[in-house]
């Protein structure tokens, strides 16, 4: 239980750093003399930075180690952390953030499959749960936190904070027992022997996943694109000292923890037709934020519901995504990672110069736009999965094949 406590505060920690350059952003312009735009550039080097490291580093761990995968990945992240803590410009900045950024690649596909090598299957899904868990804590604890000690202390402090996180995560993870069950490592040798890019093929085709794929890029190039923008645009408006962009924001992440319950009611009335419904509700929700500024109360509750739909979406999308091959699971939950990634690299670098030249609002209607596309393919898939009626799931239908297999 102490290691998967010491994993959710290691993606607690990545998250955050991900996520908290939102309302930093203006100080840390004024600081190296630089604007919000170019700043903004440095959560596009994170995104990519940590597809790049999914890509290239996660898989150390099925061919050595789970803890020296996991352990390196949180050691280059405080390293990254520190950098950015103190760079003394933007070039320097920059490079910390592209070193947290290959480290969160490294580390939280790491830590997915230290569950599913460590935890036994009937409490595996609780313990996935937990670590899926972080994220939604570093937008409601993490952001607010790194707010709030940005304004008060200095940008840099949060970086500090975080780091001394790492830390901890760190000298609990030097414990933990990284060999991988003879079974896991039977399959990731027949996966050697298969090769990466044919399963890789393999898995992008299987049904439904390039569609999913696609989708998952542009909800999160639409999330991520006004959420970058989201704590200058409040600290422009309720004025650089007030505590009111911390706590807009900390909205926001309460209506992204109710995924909990949320979920539930999208397994009872069907996961693509929750999806549609939640992506139908995101557009109007993302060109709404920035028309109701001026109105706090709509604010408030144009927060909060951004907040539900955004996590109702994210967690249908990579939920309908694991259940399209089982035997593919990994890989195609690798595609999910990447179109996350550069969603979020992507994001900020296209819609920053929309932000300097038009503001807030146009960002607005340009990420509902994005979103409106993504609604259009899901109700496409969700209409042409009624025509097909499939017995059952993909899924199910490889455990059973699977099951046959070792009977015979």
């Amino acid at each position: 239980m102490l290691t998967v406590l010491a994993l959710m505060a290691g993606i607690f920690a990545v998250g955050s750093e991900e996520l908290v350059v939102s309302p930093l952003l203006a100080p840390m312009a004024e600081s190296f003399d630089a604007s919000v735009g170019v700043m903004a550039l440095s959560v596009s080097i994170y995104g990519l930075s940590t597809a790049v490291g999914a890509l290239l580093f996660a898989p150390l761990g099925d061919r050595v180690s789970r803890r020296l995968s996991l352990a390196l990945g949180m050691t280059v992240f405080i390293l990254g952390t520190v950098v950015c803590a103190v760079a003394a410009g933007t070039g320097m900045f920059f490079t910390g953030r592209a070193l947290a950024g290959l480290a969160t690649g490294a580390f939280v596909p790491t830590a997915y499959a230290y569950v599913g090598d460590q935890i036994p299957y009937e409490h595996r899904g609780k313990a996935m749960g937990i670590l899926v868990s972080s994220w939604s804590l570093s937008l409601v604890l993490g952001v607010p936190m790194g707010s709030f000690i940005g304004q008060w202390a200095g940008w840099r402090w949060t970086f500090v904070v975080l780091s001394f996180l790492g830390a901890l995560v760190l000298a609990v993870l030097l414990r933990v027992d990284g060999r991988r069950s003879p079974a896991h490592a039977e399959e990731a040798s027949g996966q050697s022997a298969q090769g990466w890019t044919r399963s890789a093929a393999r898995a992008f085709l299987a049904p439904k996943v390039a569609v999913y794929v696609l989708v998952t890029f542009l909800v999160m190039l639409g999330w991520y694109g006004l959420y970058t923008f989201l704590g200058t645009a409040f600290r422009d408006h309720f004025g650089a000292r007030s505590s009111l962009t911390g706590i807009m924001i900390l909205l926001y992440g309460l209506g992204f923890a109710t995924s909990f319950v949320t979920g539930r009611w999208a397994d009872k009335l069907g996961k693509e037709r929750v999806l549609t419904a939640a992506l139908a509700g995101l557009v109007p929700a993302l060109a709404g934020v920035p028309l109701v500024t001026e109105w706090t109360v709509l604010l408030v509750v144009c927060l909060f519901l951004w907040g539900v739909l955004q996590s109702l979406a994210v967690t249908l999308l990579s939920t309908l995504l694991s259940e399209c091959s089982e035997r593919h699971r990994g890989t195609v939950l690798a595609f999910y990672s990447l179109a996350t990634n550069l969603a979020v690299a992507l994001g900020t670098a296209l819609l920053a110069p929309l932000f300097t030249s038009y503001g807030f609002s146009a960002v607005g209607w340009a990420c509902a736009s994005i979103t409106l596309i993504a609604f259009g393919l899901s109700a496409w898939m969700h209409v042409r999965g009624k025509r097909i009626h499939p017995a059952t799931p993909p899924s199910v239908q490889e455990d059973e094949a699977k099951a046959l297999t070792h009977e015979d």
